[in-house]
């Protein structure tokens, strides 16, 4: 017989693989509601390796708004892989493999633009159920026309100029010195 905390350990781990999946299965279809119902209200976002930005904690709302104008002009499919969930109470991290695939008719070059690395994800508890607080997205190469994905389309340019400000990327470090017992930065002085 499984003891009740092995069996609440499974069933934690089944909403987050979930979670993980619906996270993946929104994108690609570009159900941007249902991907939005993945995050809490403000979430921490990492790109730095692909968009050359430090860490944000923005609006989880600007930040759909966001991903469904730079990503609502490609064809999308990512794959996740070597799933790896760790469970310390109300939080939880995972690392998934991902290779994402991204599709555009383009005369300049390839018309796929291919990423193969992983996510972490932090999520947090929230009632019965589990909600992105904070993601990472890593890669090891990258593969095809990185012009597939207009950034430099106006409306993204627009976005992306609300989505990382000083503001928001000091946010993105203060929630991370709470999160490794550092104090903020207002009162580390």
């Amino acid at each position: 017989m499984i003891e009740d905390g092995k069996l609440a350990t499974l069933w934690d781990e089944r909403i987050v693989a979930q979670r993980l999946l619906k996270f993946g299965r929104c994108l690609d279809l570009g159900d941007w509601r249902g991907w939005r119902s993945c995050f809490t209200d403000i979430i921490g976002v990492d790109f730095k390796r692909l968009l050359g930005q430090d860490e944000v904690r923005v609006d989880a709302d600007l930040w759909v708004e966001m991903v469904e104008r730079a990503l609502s002009a490609v064809r999308r499919h990512h794959v996740y892989t070597n799933v790896s969930i760790t469970l310390d109470g109300d939080r939880s991290h995972a690392i998934v493999y991902m290779t994402a695939r991204h599709w555009a008719a383009t005369d300049l070059g390839v018309s796929h633009n291919t990423q193969y690395g992983w996510y972490d994800f932090y999520l947090v508890r929230h009632r019965a159920d589990w909600l992105i607080d904070r993601y990472k997205h890593d890669f090891q190469w990258i593969d095809g026309n990185a012009g597939v994905l207009n950034v430099h389309n106006p409306a993204l340019q627009t976005l992306s100029g609300k989505v990382f400000t000083e503001e928001n990327f000091e946010a993105a470090r203060n929630a991370n010195r709470r999160t490794s017992g550092e104090p903020p930065s207002s009162e580390a002085t």
